[in-house]
């Protein structure tokens, strides 16, 4: 059942509807950060959702001084996943424009604006990417999931996103929705995204169903948020096979749901992060270091496979 612990009913102008929405789990820290950043936008029309899936209060007992902003909607969930919290976020949401980041991301006062400028910019355009950039750390000691894109460019088919980069083309740190054409794809695959059955790659998902149903998808590299979410080199590695799965996973999805064009997918995908680095690594004369990404990638499309779907919306409803 969703609670809502903000003590105000938020004052939204209907002509506006901007939804902001940030999904959080065990990261009260962080989420405190992020939901400050949002609430500071000079884009004051808008309402900010905050879809807590954590084991504790603790999330809930650090926004509790923020509880007086009429635009705070802060829900409470037990189930646990990425997709189906940013699922939630989509049907809970009052605005027809959808604003995400992450919990362990900043973004500056005028990004929200600028997000909704480019869907407005974008009418036939389902979603925005934007870039996401890493926030200052010891690269000698790890990383930081980034998404840079080298020029601005809408896709508005699968040949469009193989050439944009397939799966590395942009991530849900920072995107945008038009919440209409979210439901007429049949919502987020709650079964997608860190946490979830396969893990990984829900805006991947959404994007690729997005284009199938005829909706275009807007890559723009002039706006950013600030990513913090550092990993050290293993657990790195150990997201990438995560990656993998997923995105394999949703390719044997949408293929078994009648769309052929997956197979252009796969063998690009192969390409990026199998087939080009073994090249790259051989020539080099060093050890192919993709082997895990190969397994990662032929069990994700196995599950894929096996696990049945809704053919009418393309989701994932395992028994």
């Amino acid at each position: 059942m969703l609670t809502q612990s903000s003590s105000s009913t938020p004052t939204i102008d209907p002509v506006t509807q901007v939804s902001v929405v940030i999904c959080t789990r065990n990261r009260a820290a962080d989420l405190l950060r992020a939901t400050e950043s949002v609430l500071a936008s000079t884009h004051t029309n808008f309402e900010l959702l905050v879809i807590d899936q954590s084991d504790s209060d603790a999330s809930e007992h650090i926004m509790q001084p923020l509880s007086h902003d009429s635009r705070l909607r802060y829900v409470r969930t037990a189930g646990v996943g990425v997709g189906l919290a940013r699922n939630i976020g989509v049907n809970a949401a009052r605005g027809e424009y959808l604003v995400m980041t992450d919990d362990d991301c900043v973004v500056s006062p005028t990004w929200v604006h600028e997000m909704v400028q480019a869907l407005e910019a974008h009418p036939k355009a389902a979603m925005v990417f934007c870039d996401v950039v890493a926030a200052p750390h010891d690269s000698t000691l790890g990383w930081i999931t980034v998404s840079i894109a080298d020029h601005n460019r809408t896709i508005s088919s699968i040949r469009d996103w193989c050439a944009a980069g397939g799966g590395n083309t942009g991530i849900g740190a920072g995107v945008a929705m038009r919440r209409s054409m979210m439901l007429a794809i049949g919502g987020i695959d709650k079964h997608l995204g860190s946490g979830s059955m396969f893990r990984s790659a829900w805006e991947t998902d959404a994007a690729l169903r997005s284009i199938l149903r005829g909706f275009t998808i807007y890559r723009t590299k002039d706006i950013a948020v600030e990513h913090y979410g550092f990993r050290n080199h293993a657990d790195g590695r150990t997201l990438m096979k995560r990656y993998i799965f997923g995105m394999a996973a949703i390719y044997a999805k949408l293929l078994k749901c009648g769309h052929p064009a997956m197979l252009l997918v796969c063998g690009c995908e192969l390409w990026r992060v199998i087939i080009g680095p073994t090249l790259s690594s051989l020539r080099r004369f060093q050890r192919p270091p993709v082997l895990n990404r190969t397994i990662a990638f032929a069990q994700g499309f196995l599950k894929g496979l096996k696990t049945p779907v809704d053919r009418r919306t393309c989701t994932f409803r395992p028994q």
